[in-house]
């Protein structure tokens, strides 16, 4: 499956075929992140339209998920925490200040198994835990 990662809003999406694409793409995301002293998040889209939304640049991460259609049900990722803090903050494609509840935070190489999961069934990984928000 092709999924289109975008990890800024100015620039074309780009297009991974297989994990170590994903992986890749996943890294100089993170990388930046760290150089800018910030966590950022990318958007990870299935051709079939469903996304996950990924926070990059640190050992922990939160992911959303979105079907395609844009109806609810809507989902996030379930950490061990059922607290709201602290919250992770991030930026959205590098841009757009985010804030997510410290429930919704997994380990980032847990987030990195449920998007490689998702290269290939294009659905909703069922690896990690997820709430419906």
């Amino acid at each position: 499956m092709i999924l289109r990662v975008t990890v800024h809003d100015d620039r074309a999406p780009l297009q991974v075929e297989d994990t170590s694409q994903l992986e890749g793409v996943l890294n100089a995301a993170s990388e930046e992140a760290r150089t800018r002293k910030i966590l950022g998040a990318v958007i990870i889209e299935a051709e079939n339209g469903d996304s996950i939304t990924m926070v990059v640049g640190g050992e922990e991460t939160v992911l959303g998920f979105e079907h395609g259609h844009l109806d609810p049900p809507y989902y996030a990722s379930k950490g061990p925490s059922d607290e709201d803090n602290p919250v992770m903050t991030c930026f959205l494609t590098f841009q757009h200040h985010t804030e997510f509840p410290r429930r919704y935070v997994i380990p980032f190489v847990e987030g990195v198994k449920a998007v490689n999961q998702f290269l290939v069934s294009g659905g909703l990984p069922t690896c990690i835990n997820w709430v419906e928000v």
